[in-house]
């Protein structure tokens, strides 16, 4: 035999063997009894088309946690774009024993403060003036909801402080303004005492416009870390936040009164001990979308849900002209044996059972193509699962979050409308 036929032969040899090292293993399985109950529930109950689910029992557990986390003389504040829907506020902040909101987006303003009169409403990102001024604009001014004792607007510079300014004196409004402190995120806010200095000099000579309401320094560059309280990490951004508390307590505010805000659900954890932060924030860990699978929230459980009906169903896989590719691959793959369409498709999620399902074949907002293993058991009509990788954006795109309880859909919960 030739040389190079036993070379070529070795290295075919190699790379079967390769092949088979690195062969995927079958990774499929039915629906586990959880699923398998919401599956049941969903083909007797549900209406036949993509939902949300929330699971109510985790749910409590979640609010229940995280509102123990806080700890004592502090205000936990939700965080509403992650949970968009004003009966889940609602009920969060009745279990929680809070009425303090984040609120990010102008819509959302209006509709609290309509919806949700008693609510004391932190902005969390600095908003245009434009915005500001089309909250005013629809503002019901007969309503319950007061902006200049119940609203804080967020300053991240001295310029935003005037903008907000000239638009008070043109509305005849007096405004509340928290400043937004770079404690190390290093995406906008006060990096300058000298700045706050100033800015407090703007507020102090229009009192009838403008009024000091607190700080927020948010820190998620903290959430790949397993960081405690004691750690430099936390001490550096907890030393950030000192330092213009200083400033403040100098020119002779009473620090004691403002609203001091920091963390978010993956960093709350961290400040239950702590003594700078009086008001903590927090919204996707009551719900647990995978994004906020981190140390601090180990304990919380998924509560929210994709569930979407099986369309179509097919024994092998199936590609349109590849088919030889598609028998070499369901033959090297046993998780690509089967394949289904699922309605709807393309969110921002990951498919949680059954379990073993890949990636799709390719995406699709309308009929997404999903392969499994031999041993999945699901036919038409069954349904998939998945968890949202966020809440916000995902939450808008399902109708009424469907409560369930118990194995029953025990209530429909509206979503927010992006316009208002």
């Amino acid at each position: 035999m030739k040389r190079r036929t036993l070379l070529l032969g070795g290295i075919g040899a190699a790379a079967v063997g390769g092949a088979l090292v690195w062969r995927p293993t079958d990774k499929g399985a039915p629906h586990n009894a959880y699923f398998a109950e919401f599956n049941r529930m969903l083909k007797r109950e549900g209406p036949g088309k993509p939902v949300m689910l929330i699971d109510k029992a985790r749910l409590d557990h979640n609010i229940d946690l995280i509102a123990g986390s806080v700890g004592e003389n502090k205000t936990y504040r939700v965080v509403v774009k992650s949970l968009p829907s004003i009966e889940l506020v609602s009920y969060i902040m009745a279990r929680a024993n809070t009425r303090s909101l984040m609120l990010f987006h102008q819509p959302f303003i209006n509709l609290v403060a309509s919806r949700i009169a008693d609510a004391d409403v932190l902005i969390g990102k600095p908003m245009p003036v434009q915005a500001a001024r089309t909250f005013y604009r629809k503002l019901d001014a007969a309503g319950d909801f007061n902006p200049e004792r119940q609203l804080q607007w967020l300053i991240d510079s001295p310029d935003r402080l005037l903008q907000y300014q000239a638009l008070a004196r043109e509305l005849k409004v007096k405004m509340r303004v928290n400043f937004e402190l770079d404690v190390g995120l290093h995406r906008g806010g006060f990096e300058s005492t000298q700045h706050f200095r100033d800015s407090l000099e703007v507020i102090k000579d229009d009192q009838e416009h403008l009024s000091f309401a607190g700080f927020m320094g948010y820190e998620p560059h903290l959430t790949g870390t397993q960081a405690a309280l004691e750690d430099d990490s936390v001490q550096g951004v907890l030393a950030i936040y000192k330092s213009f508390l200083s400033v403040a307590s100098a020119a002779g505010i009473d620090v004691s009164s403002l609203t001091l805000n920091g963390a978010g659900s993956h960093t709350l954890g961290i400040y239950e001990k702590d003594d700078t932060m009086n008001d903590l924030s927090a919204g996707s860990g009551v719900v647990m979308p995978t994004d906020f699978d981190t140390w601090h929230l180990r304990d919380n459980k998924p509560a929210l849900f994709i569930a979407t009906p099986i369309l179509k169903q097919y024994d092998s896989m199936k590609l349109p002209v590849m088919q030889a590719i598609a028998d070499l691959w369901s033959t090297w793959d046993p998780n690509r044996q089967k394949l289904y369409y699922i309605y709807g498709g393309y969110w921002k999620a990951k498919f949680v059972s059954p379990p073993g399902v890949p990636d799709p074949i390719f995406n699709s907002t309308n009929q997404e193509p999903v392969s499994t293993s031999n041993s999945v058991d699901l036919d038409v009509d069954d349904y998939m699962f998945l968890r949202p990788t966020q809440s916000e954006h995902v939450m808008l795109q399902f109708g009424d979050l469907l409560v369930v309880e118990d194995g029953r859909i025990t209530d429909q919960w509206p979503i927010f409308q992006e316009t208002g």
